[in-house]
């Protein structure tokens, strides 16, 4: 069983442009623009490699964080999972042949 593929994840967040990104997550009950702004720092702060690690580890890059950003960190990442599931970008990592 293989887990979920945060390296395609990764790699969409990171090529697509920012306000289409905005429109597709941002949604008042569940993803604010907060969580959207705390996600953003964390897809800019490094490589793929280290976003799955932040991912998988539930941590979060040495940046500057606003205070309402540190408020969301607790959990965050269960936020932004159930988000990712639900608008259908997080599935099972494909089997490299």
């Amino acid at each position: 069983m293989q887990g979920p593929d945060y390296a395609s994840l990764y790699q969409f967040l990171i090529n697509t442009p920012e306000g289409g990104l905005r429109k597709m997550f941002v949604d008042p009950k569940s993803f604010t623009d907060v969580h959207f702004s705390l996600l953003m720092k964390v897809v800019r702060a490094g490589d793929e490699k280290h976003f799955i690690q932040f991912i998988e580890k539930g941590e979060f890059p040495k940046v500057k964080y606003n205070p309402n950003e540190i408020k969301l960190k607790d959990n965050f990442w269960a936020d932004a999972q159930k988000v990712f599931q639900s608008r259908g970008l997080l599935g099972p990592a494909q089997k490299v042949a």
